[in-house]
């Protein structure tokens, strides 16, 4: 499968994306100039320093108060007064490797650029004049290095080869190669922030290197001042590593390469083929177009199924190349940024973004990736007891976002300032978000049966959750419930017709706590555990506040029956219990519920973002209504989809991509509350196809071979 065009990206959402889970790349493929932008996943913002964030006890009490007694608005300010901390870092990019062909201009033809997903590679081809031009990348995990190759038949090659950094730098060149230092700014302000000061450089800022080096070249090198000259080949290899460390820190150093590009790519390709070829899917033929036309005639009411399975295939590669051991996860634009103010930063955020950037992870049988994300996890319920502690309770806590730092706190103040902006308090407290983090550790056991992982690393981050779960949790009028208790992002009208965003026992609050109550359990008996929280859970378990329906049947989003101020609101929080969890599966009256808030929420116009849309297809298809669920997931590709498949939020952010991927697989098998379905949301227009290598619970897979949307073929089989 490929992605390909016909001519150069003309902008950023244009460009092919490779990485290894450490270095990103982006790719223009433009003729005379060959742009390739770069990422390190460790480049932010920021130093080491104390959050600063104090004691929020007497606060919390006060807040209750409020809220308690119907005062939501003024509970809002009080949040806003008392528990916001400051704002996450940024996360920044290296630079461009720009490589400019020297020679005359001619007359180029047949050009054509090229992403292979069975190869992981960019291809960039074309003639010129009598010549024939070929450029070849790839980002290598073993080698943890970009590899970038420009190949001419017919004419010998005349290059300048630069880099440019938009961080505070020095470039040097000799004939080995181009060298860069420099240091990350101190801090830069979230870009939805107003500042007149929005990057402070300062001195305390993380340290960079980077290095293009020559590896192969059958002509004449040169280097002056920051730039590489080459003169009369044929073929140059170039490779990029980057390391990045902070202030104090010993200074690390680029490993040396040996080898040649063949050797690379063959190590490449046995690495990335590894993960990849777990799962095949076909929906239907390639038509055989480019991909930008493809999206144009799905647009125009043309059907492309095989499009769909090359964006569910495209969502895969995206998660190898982004989220690899011993890097970072993937983030809200995976590993490829170009901005210093790129939006929300692109760090972590917490309330559904960094969760569904994992959705797809084991079902699409690459449980490998999610490591970076259990390792953020495992270092949140460090750094999340200050805060936890901050709010009087055991555990550890995680609110809206966090960042390379692990900030853990609230957030909603500017660098440095002592008050936090006005109405930030509907999206910086969400202090369950850790919970919700937890909730692929034990989904990775029951995928993987793996028993060392629930003991030595599910087991210890699971019970710190319910910890912090059980502290925070108070009584009123006979029940337990959460308070201040937000739904991500979304607000109601109070009796006086003021807006408010914080009441009691939202959904998605007492939806988390029952998971998390149930997996700790579970977890307890799988392991033959009598564990002391296990009394304290049973306790408090039988009285939490229960669920609530509305006047239409619907599912209510907080205690009581709020007047929405976003009836089309594009989080869908409250509808957690259906999916991505489970609760709801075996619980007929709450999935009518689930469905009635559903269709309410989108005839106001909901799904009006990619990855929102990415979270409706999921749960249409776990409602068993293929047809609702392939709408949206066409709504995704023709309305929230950039040239190279990217998920346009707006602007570019990749969770609706990997949301999208997951509910492609959710469409075609489904295992959930013990049962495994085949083919349990397949729409009318993917009448046959066939897919191998999906994962279900239990360390299994699945191949399902299907016509006229019956199942002709199938086998679930034991992976070990």
């Amino acid at each position: 499968m490929r992605l390909f065009y016909r001519e150069p990206a003309k902008r950023w959402e244009e460009t092919l994306p490779v990485g290894n889970g450490k270095l990103g790349g982006m790719v223009w493929g433009t003729v005379d100039e060959e742009r390739i932008g770069l990422n390190e996943g460790t480049i932010w913002s920021g130093y080491p320093r104390a959050s600063g964030y104090g004691k929020k006890e007497e606060a919390l009490r006060k807040i209750r108060q409020m809220i308690f007694g119907g005062a939501y608005s003024k509970g809002d300010r009080e949040i806003e007064n008392e528990l916001l901390g400051e704002f996450t870092e940024s996360y920044l990019p290296f630079g461009e490797l720009v490589i400019r062909d020297r020679r005359e201009p001619a007359e180029c033809q047949n050009y054509e650029r090229e992403l292979s997903l069975d190869q992981g590679m960019v291809f960039v081809r074309y003639n010129r004049g009598l010549s024939k031009q070929k450029r070849t990348i790839f980002a290598s995990y073993p080698a943890k290095a970009i590899f970038f190759c420009w190949e001419s038949k017919g004419e010998p090659l005349e290059l300048e080869i630069t880099m440019e950094s938009p961080l505070e730098h020095e470039i040097t060149a000799d004939g080995t190669g181009i060298y860069l230092e420099g240091q990350c700014p101190e801090h830069v302000d979230p870009n939805y922030l107003a500042s007149e000061t929005p990057i402070l450089q300062g001195s305390r800022g993380r340290k960079v290197v980077g290095a293009c080096r020559v590896l192969e070249c059958d002509g004449e090198v040169k280097g002056e001042g920051s730039t590489l000259y080459l003169h009369g080949a044929s073929r140059i290899v170039l490779s990029f590593q980057c390391q990045a460390w902070n202030q104090g820190e010993q200074e690390k150093s680029l490993d040396d390469l040996e080898g040649s590009l063949e050797e690379f790519e063959k190590a490449h390709l046995a690495d990335y083929q590894k993960l990849y070829q777990r799962v095949e899917l076909c929906l239907g033929e390639d038509p055989g177009l480019p991909t930008d036309q493809r999206l144009k005639r799905l647009k125009e009411g043309e059907e492309d199924p095989d499009l769909y399975a090359l964006y569910y295939q495209y969502g895969r590669y995206l998660l190898i190349s982004s989220s690899r051991k011993g890097g970072m996860p993937a983030n809200l634009q995976g590993i490829w940024n170009w901005m210093m103010r790129p939006p929300w930063s692109s760090n972590y955020t917490t309330n559904i973004n960094v969760e569904m950037n994992y959705w797809p992870a084991l079902s699409g049988g690459l449980p490998e990736c999610l490591e970076p994300y259990f390792a953020l996890v495992e270092d949140l319920a460090e750094a999340g007891e200050e805060t936890a502690k901050a709010f009087g309770c055991r555990g550890f806590c995680v609110n809206h976002n966090t960042d390379f730092w692990r900030r853990t706190n609230p957030v909603g103040k500017g660098y440095g300032r002592s008050k936090a902006e006005e109405d930030s308090a509907y999206y910086a407290f969400f202090p369950l978000a850790g919970l919700w983090m937890c909730q692929e550790f034990y989904r990775y056991y029951e995928y993987t049966g793996d028993r060392e992982f629930l003991e030595k690393r599910a087991y210890p981050v699971v019970k710190k959750a319910a910890l912090f779960a059980l502290d925070w949790l108070v009584p009123f009028e006979g029940f337990y419930v959460t308070c201040p208790s937000a739904s991500p992002e979304n607000g109601f009208l109070t009796e006086n017709r003021e807006t408010a965003h914080c009441a009691y026992a939202s959904t998605i609050d007492m939806t988390l706590i029952r998971e998390i109550f149930g997996n700790f359990k579970s977890i307890c008996q799988i392991l033959e555990r009598e564990d002391e929280l296990l009394e304290e859970i049973s306790r408090k378990e039988s009285r939490l506040y229960p669920y609530q329906k509305g006047s239409c049947g619907e599912l209510l989003e907080w205690c009581k029956e709020f007047e929405e101020t976003e009836p089309g609101h594009r989080h869908l929080s409250h509808l957690y219990g259906m999916f991505p969890g489970e609760l709801f599966e075996k619980l007929p009256q709450w999935k009518d519920a689930v469905r009635a808030s559903l269709e309410r929420r989108l005839e106001h116009g909901g799904g009006h973002t990619g990855w929102s849309a990415g979270w409706i297809i999921n749960l249409f298809a776990v409602l068993g209504d293929g047809e609702k669920a392939y709408e949206y997931l066409k709504t995704l590709l023709t309305r929230s989809t950039y040239p190279n498949l990217w998920d346009d939020c707006p602007p570019f952010q990749i969770d609706g991509n990997f949301g999208g991927a997951a509910g492609i697989a959710n469409m075609l098998v489904q295992d959930r509350g013990g049962e495994i379905k085949l083919l349990p949301a397949i729409p009318a227009s993917w009448k046959n196809g066939k897919v191998r290598g999906l994962r279900v619970k239990g360390g299994k897979a699945v191949d399902i071979t299907w016509k006229e949307g019956e199942v002709t073929e199938s086998r679930v089989y034991s992976l070990k």
